[in-house]
């Protein structure tokens, strides 16, 4: 027996409806509430409602795997224990007090559990399946599946708005320089990712934009910033992009990366950075004022035609500097806007709706998910696989959570789930 376990067996009552509970001094008592569920310090429960001889109590719960943990916790010295009406231990081997002095009724769990809740659980914790409930899934009405990806798709959207609001706070509210660094951290996908975000905290929307009429420019700024062009050329295009970039570099005082932290190994050409920093010069230079053409849209097309984005004339035929290559179109694909959309886009315009309160663009972002196709990636694969439904972007948003953030780590007691799982 572990303790969160207990905690959760407490929590959705999971103990034997069958026998009436007695404390141990042999007093019987009734559950009304079990009360919150306390993830701070304190008591484990808090508020809870019970029932003893016919005297309602309302107060703190404290579980423990046995009493005398409470004596290896040192509650007996925390005046934060004082307010407890019950303990409710697992194993019942001693009594125990308050800081002040006083003491209140244990109830010894352990007679009134079902034992096969707590097998069930650890076989779920010993499972070496791609998830844990594998051999239960099937079982589980789908009704409850669908609960699960709703809640998880909530809980992916509330995880990207406090990165969102974490950064709007470290750039003063700019909700624009917010949404460009965003953005352009999703330029670079899962292996750049990082790298491009350095590249936007070190060149600044608010200077982009004062050269933004000329792609040129544009491009010396981030090419130069991204350590691209302190190399020896003898092209005429890199030569002049790094003359024009020397010159930008000490008017602003700007601070380049090293080439270096830029990774092309094991990516497909059109995935180099080398062509996404050129689609992403050409979307800064054609958008005036993208944030807000974002939040305008209602339609899920003119939404995706915002970040069609073709490369200058000299990365038609180059993926690199210095470097020729046969002369071939390097758009932003549809696959790639569409991971823009799910990944930044969308839930960017969800945080921005919630915080001006703003519902209708939070409806509008949840619709734009439901109505975009799904990913299609390895771990949403596996889900099809079993038979889970995945119909649009929304679904696969949602099983990404519920795969990354508890299957991988076994948070089964946190899941809709395994709580179907536990109660079979």
């Amino acid at each position: 027996m572990q303790e969160h376990l207990l905690q959760y067996l407490w929590q959705h009552r999971l103990y034997a409806s069958d026998k009436k509970l007695q404390t141990t001094d042999g007093q019987e008592m009734i559950v009304i509430h079990p009360g919150q569920w306390n993830r701070n310090t304190g008591p484990d429960f808090l508020e809870a409602q019970i029932l003893i001889q016919q005297t309602r109590w309302v107060g703190h719960v404290e579980l423990h795997l046995r009493s005398s943990d409470w004596l290896k916790h040192k509650h007996q010295h925390d005046e934060n224990y004082t307010r407890l009406i019950l303990h409710v231990v697992y194993e019942h081997d001693t009594e125990i007090r308050t800081s002040d002095g006083s003491s209140f009724p244990t109830l010894e769990l352990k007679p009134y559990l079902n034992l096969q809740h707590i097998q069930r659980y650890q076989q779920l914790q010993n499972q070496s399946h791609w998830i844990p409930c594998e051999t239960y899934l099937a079982s589980i009405p789908s009704i409850f599946i669908e609960k699960q990806k709703e809640r998880m798709l909530a809980e992916r959207l509330e995880r990207r708005n406090i990165d969102i609001l974490n950064c709007l706070h470290e750039h003063q509210g700019d909700w624009k320089e917010v949404f460009y660094i965003e953005l352009a951290t999703a330029f670079g996908l899962h292996i750049n990712r990082e790298s491009f975000r350095n590249l936007a905290r070190r060149t600044p929307l608010k200077l982009l934009s004062k050269y933004k009429n000329s792609l040129f420019r544009l491009e010396a700024l981030l090419f130069g910033q991204a350590g691209f062009l302190y190399d020896y050329f003898e092209d005429e295009y890199p030569l002049l992009l790094q003359q024009d970039y020397e010159f930008h570099r000490i008017k602003h005082q700007l601070e380049p990366m090293t080439k270096n932290q830029w990774k092309f190994l094991r990516l497909r050409p059109a995935n180099f950075p080398s062509i996404r920093i050129a689609q992403f010069a050409q979307l800064i230079h054609r958008s005036s004022h993208l944030l807000q053409e974002v939040l305008d849209c209602d339609d899920i097309k003119k939404l995706s035609s915002l970040f069609n984005a073709e490369v200058s004339g000299y990365w038609l035929t180059h993926y690199h500097f210095a470097e020729a290559s046969k002369e071939r179109e390097k758009r932003t694909g549809p696959s790639f806007i569409q991971l823009l959309l799910i990944n930044v886009v969308i839930p960017f315009v969800y945080v921005y709706g919630k915080a001006h309160a703003k519902d209708f663009l939070c409806e509008r972002a949840l619709h734009w998910l439901s109505a975009l196709p799904h990913e299609d990636n390895q771990i949403i694969s596996q889900w099809k696989m079993r038979k889970i439904p995945v119909e649009h972007a929304a679904d696969s948003q949602a099983l990404l959570q519920l795969k990354t953030m508890y299957c991988d780590q076994k948070r089964c007691l946190e899941c809709g789930l395994g709580y179907q799982v536990l109660r079979m």
